[in-house]
């Protein structure tokens, strides 16, 4: 043990490592105003943030507000007025409990609270005035300077883009889970969510995801034994790259859990491609003292007395819902064309030259050198079958071309020239604010990819082109799926995530037949890449089955 004696910590830095565990962000202050202003029975919320949530935080509600003789006693560590005894943790129905978020946020920044005609002005952690203000409904707290006096923790925020976009989400949350209530976010002076509030979940859904997206979703419900699981869904055909647009909530508070997306997950199996996700908010309500919701510091977590029937519940809930939404056209298979046709129609949307913008592969391939591996022909509508001086190779098409176009992509932003496509009927594309800070932000790699575009209102953009290896109808999908990954920002890997949603959007499809030219250039290009074991995603693009193997395999000698 450490020869040094044992002290206590002074207040100033037991405050800043407790404000660590609930301020982690600006959307963990966020996070924890609007929690209070919901708690205070607010309907009216709105939140403005200036230079990503650093500069300013302020939240405005028209909830029950702070006695002015306890507003002081609010800013202190464990004072709350949710919780009086042991017996209240085991039953938590308000969304804050610990007493913890004011106190934190106001150790880390600098603070004014206008709540009940009175004033409290604190920085980092001591207050500086107080007095009496005009007395207006609800309350008032604005958070300036974030971070401003541990200034190592500004070190591990993100770009501006991504803290606003992870401030908005978490507001967005809220707006999806109480649609009684209405939220409107402000950021660095533009409107960038106004929920209507009055009840209507598809309402607050298209607030959020926008009208199109809220049209494709449809309610699920089940009750069992006191459980009750409820929220909106979308249909198969509506799904994200990522897992962004799954809002899971227990008593209305937002939770993460790998169980229960897990869960939501299987009931789309078959459904949707792997990699791709569903758009759902759904509520969980049961008896609050059936759920532990102090087991994590931020409060993301919880823990389930029976887990296993809120698992069951969950998925009774949306395969009610998608059971009832789809259409008997749905179960008709589509009709197989012949090989002929189906490598007509491939040709017509699929592979071609990057130097050209028409679809037609054979003058181009005639310009293209013979190469190693020679085509011998496809089986099952999506394997190429080839021989090479090695032995005999599958290649998976969709894996193939994926690997040849991401490196195609991932060349352009290292300052190849971009070659895109312009639309002849440029669509107007909805995005969420997340989406319009993350293309905002990338909108120069965007341009480098092929994609042109232009604003067309706070939350939509024309697209005037797009990749010119990226089929025409695909070109809407995929930079709303560029968007989406970019708008997630979890790692610095982002943008390269997105070129790999790009090049699986742009590739031929497995099951998309191919003529002999179209198999030979797919093949002679895969051999001009470099890396070209794996697709972006780490699928194998090819597999050797060497002649010696045949050879014992035949008992051939020769």
């Amino acid at each position: 043990m450490s020869a040094r004696s044992i002290r206590p910590l002074p207040p100033e830095v037991a405050d800043a490592i407790a404000a660590g565990e609930v301020v982690e962000r600006p959307a963990s202050v966020v996070k924890e105003l609007l929690e209070n202003a919901l708690d205070a029975g607010a309907g009216r919320l709105t939140i403005e943030i200036r230079g990503a949530g650093r500069n300013l935080i302020r939240v405005v509600d028209d909830g029950g507000g702070i006695p002015a003789g306890e507003l002081r006693l609010a800013f202190m560590r464990h004072a709350t007025s949710k919780v009086s005894g042991l017996g209240d943790l085991a039953a938590i129905s308000s969304l804050g409990f610990r007493g913890e978020a004011l106190a934190s946020i106001a150790a880390v920044s600098d603070v004014e609270c206008v709540s009940s005609g009175h004033r409290l002005h604190i920085r980092g952690g001591q207050v500086l005035d107080e007095g009496t203000a005009a007395p207006a409904p609800g309350t008032v707290i604005e958070v300036r300077d974030l971070f401003a006096n541990t200034p190592a923790r500004l070190k591990f925020l993100k770009t501006d883009p991504t803290e606003t976009s992870a401030c908005v989400r978490i507001v967005q949350q809220y707006a999806l889970l109480h649609p009684r209530r209405r939220f409107r976010v402000l950021v660095d002076g533009r409107t960038v969510l106004n929920s209507p509030g009055g009840g209507e979940a598809t309402a607050a859904a298209a607030s959020v995801h926008g009208a199109t997206a809220a049209r494709e979703l449809v309610a699920a419900a089940h009750a069992e034994d006191g459980l009750l699981v409820s929220g909106l869904v979308s249909q198969p055909h509506l799904s994200r790259g990522n897992r962004d647009g799954i809002v899971l909530a227990v008593n209305g508070r937002p939770i993460s859990s790998r169980a229960l997306s897990y869960a939501l997950e299987e009931c789309y199996r078959g459904a949707l491609e792997r990699g791709r996700f569903p758009l759902a908010i759904l509520s969980i309500e049961l008896d609050p003292a059936a759920v532990d919701v102090n087991v994590h510091p931020a409060k993301r977590e919880v823990k389930f007395s029976d887990e296993g029937a809120v698992f069951t519940a969950l998925q009774k809930a949306v395969r009610s819902a998608l059971a009832g939404s789809r259409s008997p056209t749905l179960e008709i298979p589509a009709p197989r064309l012949p090989l002929e046709s189906r490598g007509a129609a491939a040709r017509q949307m699929v592979l071609h030259d990057a130097g050209t913008t028409s679809f037609p592969l054979e003058p181009a391939i005639a310009a293209v050198a013979q190469g190693v591996l020679r085509p011998v022909g496809q089986v099952l509508d999506g394997y190429l079958v080839a021989e090479g001086p090695d032995g005999l190779v599958l290649v998976d098409q969709h894996a193939a071309h994926e690997r040849v176009l991401f490196n195609r992509f991932s060349a352009r932003l290292e300052g190849a020239i971009a070659n895109s496509q312009p639309l002849l009927l440029p669509p107007v594309i909805e995005l969420d604010p997340a989406q319009v800070a993350a293309i905002a932000e990338h909108r120069d790699s965007l341009q480098a990819l092929g994609f042109d575009y232009e604003a067309f209102g706070p939350r939509s953009v024309r697209l005037l082109a797009g990749p010119a290896e990226t089929p025409a109808g695909r070109v809407e999908g995929a930079f709303m799926e560029v968007a989406g990954v970019l708008a997630a920002g979890r790692s610095d890997e982002s943008l390269e995530a997105a070129l790999a949603s790009l090049a699986c959007h742009s590739a031929v499809r497995f099951g998309d037949g191919l003529e002999p030219a179209e198999q030979r250039r797919l093949l002679q290009e895969l051999e001009a890449t470099v890396p070209d074991a794996t697709c972006p995603h780490g699928r194998p693009t090819r597999l050797l089955l060497d002649w010696q193997t045949l050879k014992r395999h035949f008992r051939r000698n020769y």
